[in-house]
């Protein structure tokens, strides 16, 4: 129900029955508390006076309390949409970095440590120090620097052993060696196990904040793909591992960030396959249908985890999150010179047939087919999988659930494939 017809019902009814206890009971109070403080009874024409007078302050009241929750919402809301844009805007820039790294120009090292950093460290708000280095003979060099003179740094001769840094996994803890910082967030970079180079996001001493867990889950997105995009940046054939391997890094990325993602890619890309086929795309179709399919959750890579990985009902504001997934997806993946032309499709994998999806609300073949094939494919697996917040449909309920939206939700033709040649027997020769 519509929130403004929410608050008109309240209204409705509380002045009702204050009104209705008013007249019942009105009389009787005031004569008590005439009686007890010896003063006349009020003259009856009084008493219309004072129920507008007292209702008019009620609902003033109940008004100004809705108002103010309305702006805060929308304040909150306002917050968290800069912070997405912030956030979207930090994975274009890796997205891009990553495009840069695996190009035919050699990049060095440093360049590439220093961009990461710079990346990692508009993340967060809390961080207010910061240091990236890269490794030579065991030893840091200080390359770059928020809130720290380089030269001093450079000056204290530091071991990479001091750090304790992983290619897997990032390290929170206090530093012992810098005083004026309080907490710290340490990430490595590396080639063959070995550390390069990496850098350390800090809190100072004298500040009132801390890391979250969704801050430490993002820059450890960050660091998944850092090493994902480093580990091939020296590969000849670039285009492919683009398409093959920094997939796959995403995917890694996003699988450590939403718990339902793992193996969830890979499925949807199978039973997509397999309708493609079923309808007789050609290989270059077919090609794109599974990239798509693959890649059509990776603008839930910027949602918060929290989020997505929340067990209870999502808040109305948490669902609109979510659902900017498809349009986060389109514009990471509309940069890559060799995905650009799979971006519509993931777009568009949750629209619906009666026109009643998002974002655009396209209805019946207005949706591009790859989409609506995706979107099949996406829904089943959804149906058939566990989650936190609901027991997963066996097989004949998954069919059910359907035939029961075709032409609403699914493209008709799609289903009666996908249900007739069972397509969704995930052992099927």
């Amino acid at each position: 129900m519509n929130i403004k017809i929410k608050l008109s019902l309240k209204i409705t009814i509380l002045y009702l029955l204050f009104g209705f206890l008013w007249i019942f009971f009105f009389d009787k109070v005031i004569f008590f508390i005439t009686s007890y403080l010896n003063i006349p009874f009020p003259h009856k024409t009084y008493k219309v006076l004072y129920l507008i007078l007292l209702t008019g302050i009620l609902l003033f009241k109940m008004i100004e309390v809705y108002l103010k929750k309305e702006q805060d919402d929308n304040k909150i809301i306002t917050e968290k949409n800069l912070r997405l844009d912030r956030i979207n805007n930090n994975m274009n820039d890796l997205f891009n970095l990553s495009l840069k790294m695996l190009s035919p120009i050699e990049y060095a090292d440093e360049y590439f440590v220093k961009e990461i950093f710079r990346i990692a460290s508009t993340i967060s708000e809390e961080n207010d120090l910061g240091s990236a280095y890269i490794v030579n003979d065991g030893k840091i060099k200080y390359i770059d620097s928020i809130g720290f003179d380089l030269d001093e740094l450079n000056k204290m001769n530091i071991d990479i052993d001091h750090y304790k840094v992983s290619s897997k996994k990032i390290i929170v803890n206090k530093d012992p060696i810098f005083r004026e910082i309080k907490e710290s967030i340490y990430v490595g970079i590396s080639k063959e196990k070995k550390i390069i180079g990496g850098f350390n996001l800090d809190i100072s001493t004298g500040s009132d904040k801390n890391y979250s867990e969704d801050i430490i889950n993002r820059v450890q997105v960050i660091q998944n793909l850092s090493n994902g995009f480093y580990k091939i940046k020296k590969y000849d054939d670039y285009k492919t591992m683009l398409q093959d391997d920094i997939v796959r890094s995403f995917i890694t990325a996003l699988e450590f960030h939403d718990d339902y993602t793992k193996g969830h890619s890979e499925l949807v890309a199978m039973f997509s396959t397999r309708i493609g086929e079923s309808l007789g795309l050609d290989k270059n179709q077919l090609e794109d249908l599974y990239w798509a399919a693959v890649m059509h959750d990776i603008g839930k890579i910027i949602i918060p985890s929290n989020i997505l990985n929340k067990t209870g009902k999502l808040t109305d504001s948490e669902f609109d999150l979510i659902k900017k997934h498809p349009m986060i997806g389109y514009e990471i993946i509309s940069k890559s010179e060799t995905l650009h032309n799979i971006a519509e499709y993931i777009l568009f994998h949750h629209e619906r047939w009666d026109g009643k999806g998002y974002p655009n609300k396209l209805k019946g073949d207005e949706i591009p087919l790859l989409s609506q094939i995706i979107c099949i494919a996406d829904s089943w697996h959804a149906m058939t999988s566990e989650r936190p917040y609901k027991n997963k449909l066996n097989e004949e309920e998954g069919v059910i659930e359907l035939i029961k939206n075709k032409g609403t939700q699914f493209s008709p033709k799609i289903v009666d494939i996908f249900i007739d040649e069972k397509l969704y027997l995930i052992d099927k020769k």
